[in-house]
């Protein structure tokens, strides 16, 4: 009875084990790296829509995988999904699962709601990106790794400068909106937040110059959904003491 036992114990355990494996075999798998804006709306995202996922660090500057014959020049954010299709870019990840799971959009209910959330994440993902998050998180954390130098005084100055017009324009839009694309939380919140957070890491905001924007960023900060992305840390670079903090 006692042999008949253990032989049970350790057939349930082999099956728990089989079963793990199998788990993790079939488990969605996305490449990112902590520190790209792009990477961290769809991690958002993704932890919003309840889409289980496992994450895979890769480095922008020293890419190698190469999924299928139509991936050769796969980008960061890239999404490995269920059935072995493989998906590059923030856009493309987020547009697929928008179409295959139909639970609450992210973009918003109404056709005009949708057009404002898309006209405000182009705004933060093109616009912002280019003045701002490229002058300060490329100077700042990745030149060395792509050209071997040190950051440029001059964009990291036209970086901040720029930085300012779009934290005006949010302070405005919060005072006649509870979201920056309307009522509800969006994508087109996210994408601003994932820009500013990685702005934000390197110590590059004056948060008491901008009470308002910083009042709608602790709100997202407070997700559940936001809370692994600002536990993400960079080798040999350290966040400033707030960058956590939902009250500072």
């Amino acid at each position: 009875m006692k042999q008949e036992t253990i032989r049970l114990v350790i057939s349930f355990g082999i099956y728990i084990f089989d079963f793990c494996v199998y788990i993790n075999s079939i488990m969605r798998r996305l490449y990112h790296y902590p520190l790209c804006a792009f990477c961290r709306l769809t991690r958002v995202y993704l932890k919003e829509k309840a889409l289980d996922h496992e994450l895979i660090i890769d480095y922008p500057w020293n890419r190698k995988n190469a999924f299928s014959e139509r991936h050769v020049f796969s980008d960061l954010p890239t999404l490995v999904d269920l059935d072995g299709s493989a998906f590059e870019g923030w856009y493309s990840i987020i547009e697929y699962f928008e179409h295959s799971y139909r639970s609450t959009s992210l973009f918003g209910t109404t056709q005009k709601e949708k057009a404002e959330t898309r006209r405000i994440i182009s705004l933060f993902n093109e616009m912002f990106f280019s003045d701002v998050t490229k002058n300060i998180v490329f100077e700042k954390v990745m030149k060395k790794h792509y050209e071997r130098s040190s950051p440029d005084s001059s964009r990291l100055r036209k970086g901040s400068e720029e930085m300012v017009k779009y934290f005006d324009y949010i302070t405005w839009i919060m005072d006649y909106r509870n979201w920056l694309a309307g009522n509800d939380f969006s994508l087109a919140d996210i994408a601003a937040a994932a820009q500013i957070s990685c702005v934000d890491y390197t110590g590059s905001i004056k948060w008491e110059d901008f009470p308002i924007v910083k009042d709608w960023y602790v709100r997202i900060k407070s997700r559940p959904s936001f809370r692994d992305i600002l536990a993400d840390r960079i080798t040999n670079i350290s966040p400033p003491p707030h960058y956590q903090e939902l009250d500072y």
